[in-house]
């Protein structure tokens, strides 16, 4: 009945089962040269290894066999699983840029409509709306179903209560953007507040709970993210300890998202308010940039799976002397050379204050210079919706035309996209 010698089969059917077990239980990477001669240090140094001290002597004294067995499946099955945990970090990587990569395609850009409530209630105010719940819904909707919009836009973002909304006939504002293959995003910052004993500067808020709502926005279908900081030009001002700081909060919500499988937009933006001028921008806007660089890396998170949304350098908005649209290229083109690694995918600009047709002309002008390392995108919410807005005026009546001027101004930044844009094309109709 206890012959072991006589029951070899179930012996080693025995030794692979245990095998396996010791494997999740402790993840000991045993080899068989090691395992013979330390089989009782191995249980003294762990003693939750004291119930298999049975099985070791039978191995050992009473099967062989069934012991090496044993051991050769515990070192194939540790070293699959080993290939197992880096094919996924690396098929996730992957996905993560195909995502990337597309939002930055060329001809397309994305449109940021991840207004908060009290910013499109001033949106909808200049053109004598209420920001009701249902004309902020009738708003969005009818930028987010504009035929063709999917041609020239790549991905659009939301504010949390956009993600949620539907359009009139029962679609989520989501399943609308992807029946024209536009990727769904969302804002996940709480919003730059006053940055205690740093007076005139900010910091983003929102980590708390990020991972939790970066989940929750995953299943509900965006696919990437975006977390906006703020450096104030100024009497003294940024301080390393704000870039810092806000560079920290970029970084961390990265590496959020990219462990919830969200493509991060790391958006640092020098505000344009003040009256500095374009070497001074140039200047703070390199200095922000190398520490937000600086963070990416300590914080691991991967180039190729995210995208940099940046301010291009301008004269500020009061300063006397504003540069020109070829000095704003050239400069922003030379400062992001300086400091953006090749191993991200692509740049998508904001607009910041400037008007609709600036934003254009300078992405235009930047597209010029040919044979960069990533591709120059934008990412606008002004410059795409101030003609959208004016056109709609709260109407359903004026639906139609309000998203031929979405429709427009979205082709004029398509052909900027190519250094193609011209000002004639402001006049002219979307081919």
């Amino acid at each position: 009945m206890h012959d072991l010698a006589a029951r070899p089969t179930g012996a080693v059917k025995s030794a692979v089962a245990i095998a396996i077990e010791i494997m999740i239980l402790l993840n000991i990477d045993l080899r068989i040269a090691q395992v013979r001669p330390h089989v009782e240090e191995s249980v003294q140094r762990f003693p939750a290894l004291t119930r298999f001290r049975s099985f070791f002597a039978i191995g050992v004294l009473a099967n062989r066999k069934a012991f090496e067995v044993a051991t050769n499946m515990l070192v194939v099955i540790n070293g699959e699983q080993r290939k197992m945990i880096h094919k996924e970090k690396v098929m996730t990587t992957e996905n993560l840029e195909s995502i990337a990569r597309k939002l930055v395609a060329p001809g397309k850009g994305i449109l940021a409509a991840d207004e908060s409530t009290g910013t499109i209630e001033k949106r909808l105010k200049s053109i004598g709306v209420l920001s009701t719940e249902e004309n902020r819904r009738a708003y969005r909707e009818l930028l987010f179903t504009t035929a063709g919009a999917g041609e020239f836009i790549s991905g659009v973002i939301f504010f949390d209560e956009t993600i949620r909304q539907k359009t009139r006939d029962g679609r989520t504002f989501v399943k609308a953007l992807e029946e024209q293959a536009i990727i769904p995003g969302i804002k996940v910052d709480k919003g730059a507040k006053p940055m205690a004993n740093f007076r005139g500067e900010k910091i983003t808020e929102g980590l708390d709970g990020l991972r939790e709502r970066v989940a929750e926005y995953r299943k509900l279908g965006a696919r990437f993210a975006k977390w906006r900081a703020v450096i104030t030009i100024g009497e003294n001002i940024p301080t390393g300890t704000c870039i810092a700081a806000n560079a920290e909060a970029l970084a961390r919500y990265a590496a959020l998202c990219q462990e919830g499988d969200l493509v991060p937009i790391v958006e640092p933006e020098v505000l344009m308010d003040g009256t500095h001028t374009i070497e001074r921008y140039f200047e703070v806007t390199q200095q922000t940039l190398e520490s937000v660089f600086h963070a990416l890396y300590e914080h691991r998170v991967s180039l190729e799976g995210m995208l940099l949304k940046p301010n291009m350098v301008l004269s500020g908005k009061e300063c006397p002397q504003q540069a020109s649209v070829q000095e704003v290229a050239e400069a922003t083109v030379r400062c992001m050379k300086r400091v953006v690694p090749a191993a991200v995918p692509g740049l998508v600009f904001l607009s910041g204050g400037q008007t609709d047709q600036q934003a254009t002309e300078h992405l235009n002008a930047m597209n010029q210079f040919g044979d960069l390392p990533w591709q120059l995108s934008f990412s606008y919410g002004r410059a795409l919706q101030a003609p959208v807005l004016k056109a709609w005026k709260g109407e359903q009546a004026n639906v139609a035309e309000a998203q031929q001027a979405f429709h427009h101004r979205a082709w004029c930044n398509s052909k900027a996209r190519f250094g193609k844009y011209t000002e004639d094309m402001e006049t002219a109709k979307a081919a």
